[in-house]
């Protein structure tokens, strides 16, 4: 997943905001004292009227490319 992607919620805990909502990805984030190589990267997301919130990157599918990629 890239910046910009449209993304929706797959897996995971869905919040009642996230249900049938597409959110956008606007950044990543790796943090400091975990191994990424077991949790793997986060991904910023933003829903509409929320704030944003890091999620893991395989709770999601990318519903439409920043690039059509």
């Amino acid at each position: 997943m890239n910046v910009g992607d449209l993304v929706k919620k797959r897996w995971g805990k869905i919040e009642p905001w996230e249900q049938g909502t597409a959110g956008l990805v606007v950044g990543y984030h790796v943090h400091a004292h975990t191994n990424p190589a077991f949790t793997g990267r986060s991904i910023k997301v933003r829903y509409p009227n929320q704030p944003i919130r890091y999620y893991r990157e395989d709770e999601f599918i990318a519903i439409k490319r920043k690039n059509n990629v």
